[in-house]
């Protein structure tokens, strides 16, 4: 049993049992509210949990439940897009065989992420712009789909033989770049100093170098001609004529069938020339065409780039 404490009052003379005070009282007190409060804190915020898992991720009509949806819907159209997407890859591959007879080269294009900025973008919207998108995308799928069907059609329905007659490739070995290019259109003439239209292109290639066909066709002429010294022309039988100047031997006399690849010549230094190199010009129905966009056969989209760039920068013609 629990002893009990007594002070005695002078003033009534005495012994007093001791109890709380008015100040431990107001403590106890307070104590006793915080606990409680706590308590009942505790039980709201499981009650809150427990309401909101039950009611609101979980309720078909939710948010929440509506984004999952749309999201899974997303990625099935993704995944039939990439479906008509790799469908249409192998019929461009086809396409690219049958007419170029090479495979495409696809190596230069750049790996990007496109992805960077979405993390700074609000989820809702990042799912609606791309539903739009996707849709957007399987409308123009279908579309280019069709569109290669009619084009593998007409291909598969015409003569072949057709695209051998069409300049595709340089008229020298120089895969690596590695001979200067002066390009088409206003140049300055090495000997007059002055601009003219430059018809061709120049290759700065030495002495000796072999000149190929550059298409199958016929040599139209074979020659001197004032100007582009010893000279070759091959008529193409469509429209397409290749004209090779300044050269030092001719290998092919007129009349003479010529398949592309075909050597023809040397380069040489005939004619208006100060220092050796190949003309080569494109003619096109009587108008020259710019021969750099006839590579296609022989150079890699990059390499293509390349060579376009550099005969543009030069400014002058060897002529």
């Amino acid at each position: 049993m629990k002893e009990k404490k007594y002070n005695y009052n002078p003033k009534t003379l005495e012994y007093e049992e001791v109890g709380f005070s008015r100040n431990k009282y107001l403590l106890f007190s307070a104590i006793s509210i915080l606990i409680g409060a706590i308590f009942i804190f505790l039980i709201i915020f499981v009650s809150y949990s427990y309401y909101y898992k039950a009611k609101v991720i979980n309720n078909p009509e939710s948010e929440y439940s509506v984004l999952a949806k749309q999201y899974n819907e997303l990625l099935q159209r993704k995944k039939q897009n990439d479906e008509y997407l790799s469908k249409l890859i192998e019929k461009d591959k086809k396409i690219y065989q049958i007419v170029f007879k090479s495979n495409p080269d696809n190596d230069i294009f750049e790996n990007k992420n496109p992805y960077s900025n979405l993390f700074k973008t609000d989820v809702v919207k990042i799912i609606n712009d791309n539903e739009k998108r996707l849709n957007e995308i399987k409308a123009d799928v279908k579309s280019q789909e069709n569109n290669y069907d009619k084009i593998i059609k007409y291909i598969k329905n015409s003569d072949i033989s057709y695209y051998k007659n069409i300049p595709a490739i340089q008229p020298v070995f120089n895969k690596k770049l590695s001979y200067p290019v002066y390009g088409f259109g206003k140049r300055i003439d090495q000997v007059y100093k002055t601009f003219v239209e430059h018809p061709g292109i120049d290759y700065a290639v030495p002495i000796g170098t072999p000149v190929f066909a550059t298409a199958d066709g016929v040599v139209e002429k074979s020659g001197r001609k004032r100007g582009l010294g010893k000279r070759i022309i091959i008529n193409h039988k469509n429209g397409y004529k290749t004209i090779y100047a300044h050269l030092d031997k001719i290998n092919k006399t007129k009349g003479k069938k010529v398949k592309r690849g075909d050597r023809i010549g040397t380069v040489g230094m005939t004619g208006k020339t100060l220092i050796p190199h190949l003309h080569y010009e494109i003619d096109y129905n009587g108008k020259a065409i710019n021969p750099v966009n006839y590579f296609f056969l022989d150079l890699t989209p990059e390499e293509f780039y390349r060579i376009r760039i550099q005969s543009a920068k030069l400014g002058l013609s060897l002529d």
